[in-house]
C-alpha cells in the first residue's frame, strides 16, 4: 500500500509540475481507497487503493495521451500497475488519423461501439481486481473528410473489460475487427452511411454490413434508421429507428428496436437500449437489460413543459424476449412532474409500472419524491424517499430507499441514506428485513478539486448509464475518492 501511495504521489507532483511549464499539458487523477469487504464475506475487512492517472498533450494538429492505474491489496493477485492506454492522433481540417487507443462508435453501435463511463470502477466478483470501467480499442484508424463526404478505415482490438488487468493482453483483447465506412450528405442535410465490417475472434470470422439514413423531415422533426446484416448468417441483424423532434410546448421521442443474434464476441457491440435510462435508485436497480440475442420492442417518450416551468414526462417502453416458443414481454409505463413550490422548494415527483417477466417480478409499482429546499441563500435541505413493491413466486417484496441532504454553497454536500429490503434473495434467514445505512459527504475544494467519502454498507445490483448497462456488487466499510483536474 505504501508503495503505491509513493508511485501515486511521484505521478501527480511530475504531472502538476510539467503544467507549470507550458500550458499544452493537461491531465486528470482519481483516486480511491477502500476499507471493507462485500457484506456476506467472511473475511476480516481489508484495504485497497486504486488510482487513475491521465496525461494529455496538444502542439498544433497533434495530440498525445496516456493512461496509467493502479490497484494495490494485501492479496498480491490482484494487484497491478498498468500504462493502460496510449495514443496519438493528428487531426486537421481533413485529416483525422489515430494509432493507440481509441473510442470509435460506428453507427449507433449494432456493430462497434467503445465507451468510458467516467467515473466509475468496477470490480468483478470472480476476479476481484477493481479497474475502470470502459471499452475501447487498441489500433488505429484514418479518416477523411469533406463538407460532404467522409470516408473511414479501422482496425482494432476491442477491450474485453470484463477481465481485469491482471490478465494478459491476448486474453483480454481476444476480439478483432476490420471496417470501412463512409457517409455522404445529400439532400437538405440528410446523411446515407455506409459500413463494411469484419469481425474475428479465435480464428471464426464473420462479416457485416451496415447502412443508415437521417435527417430532417416535415416541421421540427429528425429521423435516424440503421440496418445492419450478417453477410453469411442471413438470421443475425439488428434494426435500430427513431423519430424526435417538437411541436410547441410538447416534445417527444419514439424509438424501434429488432435485434437477432446480434451479441459480437465478448461484446464489441452495444445497440440502442431503447429502455429510459432512470437515475432514480429503485428504477435504476430495476431496468431491463436489453439482450441483442433475440429482442425487439419500441419506446415513447414525451415531455409537456407548462407556462409556469414545469415538466411533465411521460415514457413507455415495451421489450419482447423470444426464447423458442416463448415470449417475455417487458413493460414499463412512467411518469415524472417536476415542478417548484413558492420559489424555495424545487421538487421533482415519479410514479411507474412494470411487468418483468423475466425477473419474475409481475406488477412492480414504484414512486418517489426528490426534493430541494432552499433554507437561505447558501443552505439547501434535500429530502428524498423512493418505494417499491411488487410480486415475484407468490410473495410481495418490497424495496425503500430514504435520504436527507444539506448542501452549504454548492461546495459541501452532506447526505444520510438507509435503503430496505424484503427480498428473499438478499434478506437472511434469521431476518424479516435487510438495512443498508450509509453516508456520503462531498467537499468541493475548488473548480478542479472534489473529495467523495461514504462509510457504511451499499446496496449493490445492476446499474445503467449513457446506454450501457453493469453490475456494481455490494459494499461494506469506508470509501474516499479524490478527483482532481490539473
Amino acid at each position: 500500500m505504501r508503495h503505491a501511495l509513493r508511485i501515486f504521489c511521484f505521478i501527480l507532483s511530475g504531472f502538476l509540475f510539467s503544467t507549470n511549464l507550458s500550458a499544452q499539458f493537461r491531465g486528470s487523477n482519481l483516486l480511491e481507497v477502500q476499507l471493507g469487504k462485500l457484506p456476506n464475506e467472511t473475511a476480516d475487512p481489508f484495504p485497497s487503493l486504486y488510482d487513475r492517472t491521465i496525461l494529455n498533450y496538444q502542439y498544433g494538429p497533434l495530440r498525445a495521451s496516456t493512461t496509467i492505474e493502479q490497484y494495490y491489496t494485501e492479496y498480491s493477485d490482484r494487484n497491478y500497475t498498468s500504462f493502460s492506454q496510449f495514443s496519438l492522433q493528428y487531426m486537421t481540417k481533413h485529416w483525422d488519423i489515430k494509432l493507440g487507443n481509441m473510442y470509435e462508435t460506428l453507427g449507433r453501435g449494432t456493430l462497434l461501439r467503445s465507451f468510458e463511463i467516467r467515473g466509475a470502477v468496477l470490480e468483478d466478483l470472480g476476479f476481484r481486481s477493481r479497474s475502470y470501467f470502459h471499452r475501447d480499442i487498441l489500433g488505429g484508424a484514418v479518416k477523411y473528410r469533406t463538407k460532404k463526404f467522409s470516408v473511414q478505415l479501422m482496425r482494432g482490438d476491442v477491450l474485453n473489460n470484463l477481465l481485469p488487468p491482471v490478465f494478459d493482453r491476448s486474453e483480454r483483447r481476444s476480439d478483432t475487427f476490420n471496417s470501412l465506412s463512409a457517409d455522404y450528405k445529400y439532400y437538405k442535410k440528410h446523411k446515407l452511411g455506409l459500413v463494411l465490417f469484419n469481425f474475428t475472434k479465435e480464428g471464426d470470422d464473420r462479416n457485416f454490413v451496415s447502412t443508415s439514413l437521417k435527417g430532417p423531415l416535415f416541421g421540427k422533426l429528425n429521423y435516424y434508421v440503421e440496418y445492419s446484416q450478417g453477410i453469411s448468417e442471413r438470421d443475425q441483424f439488428a434494426i435500430y429507428a427513431s423519430i424526435n423532434g417538437f411541436a410547441g410546448a410538447l416534445s417527444y421521442s419514439l424509438e424501434y428496436k429488432n435485434y437477432q443474434n446480434i451479441i459480437l464476441g465478448s461484446g464489441v457491440n452495444e445497440p440502442p437500449q431503447a429502455i429510459k435510462e432512470q437515475t432514480y435508485r429503485t428504477l435504476n436497480r430495476s431496468t431491463h437489460v436489453s439482450n441483442p440475442l433475440s429482442e425487439d420492442g419500441y419506446q415513447i417518450d414525451l415531455f409537456y413543459s407548462f407556462t409556469n416551468g414545469s415538466v411533465l414526462n411521460f415514457n413507455h417502453a415495451l421489450a419482447r424476449n423470444s426464447f423458442g416458443s416463448n415470449d417475455f414481454i417487458f413493460r414499463q409505463f412512467f411518469l415524472e412532474l417536476s415542478s417548484q413550490v413558492a420559489k424555495i422548494i424545487e421538487y421533482k415527483a415519479f410514479i411507474d409500472y412494470s411487468i418483468d417477466p423475466l425477473k419474475g417480478e409481475e406488477d412492480r409499482l414504484s414512486a418517489g419524491l426528490y426534493s430541494d429546499v432552499k433554507l437561505n441563500q447558501k443552505l439547501r435541505l434535500l429530502p428524498e424517499i423512493e418505494y417499491q413493491i411488487f410480486s415475484r413466486s407468490g410473495t410481495n417484496v418490497t424495496n425503500a430507499y430514504y435520504a436527507i441532504g444539506l448542501n452549504y454553497n454548492s461546495q459541501i454536500n452532506l447526505s444520510l441514506q438507509l435503503e430496505t429490503t424484503t427480498d428473499p434473495f438478499l434478506v437472511e434467514d434469521n431476518q424479516v428485513k435487510r438495512f443498508y445505512p450509509g453516508i456520503n459527504m462531498r467537499f468541493k475544494l475548488n473548480q478542479k478539486n472534489t473529495i467523495l467519502i461514504f462509510g457504511g454498507e451499499r446496496r449493490g445490483g445492476p446499474a445503467c448509464s449513457a446506454g450501457v448497462c453493469y453490475e456494481i456488487l455490494d459494499f461494506k466499510g469506508i470509501e474516499a475518492r479524490w478527483t482532481t483536474r490539473f
